[in-house]
């Protein structure tokens, strides 16, 4: 039985998903058969499954085209069902495999069997020649106990689908069905791992590299503002868990709002943006105190000034 499946979901992505590819032969350990390797082609008409079929003379990957566009939400629910080890990793078609990375994740699997989530740093890019030459000469990653803990350190990062690997034996009880497709069903997946388990590990390292602002086909206000509340409000329905709903809901209100409304109003990212922003946000958010101090300036402010404060706000962090 495999250890891990690595399923990269993809559609009409052609060009991204070989260098995905690529880089995933470059980084293939010794120890590759204990790796499961799916693509889920969502009916692509871009000749994705022949640039699959290059790959497949270089490595063995199990690729699966649907029959109809099932949505993505289906396609990544799809991945979970069809995988067939303990642990899987969803990547993104646009992503970026390291040297060294995945048998430093399988080593993990292989000592840490019954951890729920194991967490991914990413080094973000927007441009391939960022990561010519980039090598990651260490890892580190720590074996957390306190789910307070490890939420803290994965924050809003907990949607990004590239970034965690789920115990797949954690999620037993769920149904994937029943999961909204709202863009954000990772969530309830990842959230469920960190849960159920008593034990999650956070990877302090560069695992991957993650390319930036490549997302745009969705209304940020709506998903982030709507969709991932309710998610939310679905895990604490069955796990009563609101101090980990509130790390999260804070963490999205000081950081994840303010910068990415920045961005999006001043044409750095492609994501779209609403003018009832203010009117989406209010009902979920308006007796957070940090709603008004973080994120309400993020929406009302001139937009080259609200980049600028999220700018300085951000070199002051680091």
């Amino acid at each position: 039985m495999f250890k891990l499946t690595i399923a990269i979901p993809t559609y009409n992505r052609s060009e991204y998903l070989s260098i995905c590819l690529k880089s995933l032969d470059d980084a293939l350990p010794d120890n590759y058969d204990e790796l499961e390797i799916l693509v889920i082609d969502n009916n692509s008409t871009d000749g994705t499954q022949l640039n699959v079929m290059k790959f497949q003379d270089r490595m063995r990957i199990r690729y699966i085209k649907n029959k109809s566009n099932i949505g993505p939400d289906e396609n990544f629910k799809k991945c979970i069902k069809e995988a067939s080890s303990k642990f899987v990793w969803i990547f993104g078609d646009d992503d970026v495999f390291f040297n060294g990375s995945i048998s430093y994740i399988l080593d993990i699997i292989n000592t840490y069997k019954d951890v729920g989530l194991i967490h991914l740093r990413a080094k973000n890019f927007k441009n391939d020649d960022e990561l010519l030459n980039y090598k990651l000469s260490k890892y580190h990653h720590e074996v957390i106990n306190s789910k307070e803990l490890f939420l803290k350190k994965v924050h809003t990062n907990i949607s990004f689908i590239s970034a965690n690997i789920v115990n797949k034996k954690l999620l037993i009880d769920i149904d994937l069905n029943k999961i909204p497709n709202n863009n954000l069903g990772q969530v309830y997946w990842n959230m469920t791992s960190i849960i159920e388990a008593r034990e999650n590990i956070f990877c302090g390292s560069e695992i991957f590299a993650g390319r930036q602002f490549n997302s745009a086909n969705y209304e940020f206000c709506k998903i982030f503002g709507e969709s991932f509340m309710d998610i939310l409000n679905l895990i604490n329905d069955k796990y009563d868990v609101k101090p980990l709903i509130k790390i999260i809901k804070n963490r999205l209100l000081i950081f994840y709002y303010p910068a990415n409304i920045a961005r999006i109003r001043n044409e750095i990212s492609k994501i779209k943006y609403s003018d009832n922003c203010f009117s989406i946000f209010y009902p979920k958010f308006k007796y957070n105190l940090y709603f008004w101090i973080f994120t309400v300036p993020a929406i009302i402010l001139p937009s080259k000034i609200t980049l600028y404060l999220v700018n300085f706000a951000e070199k002051i962090r680091k």
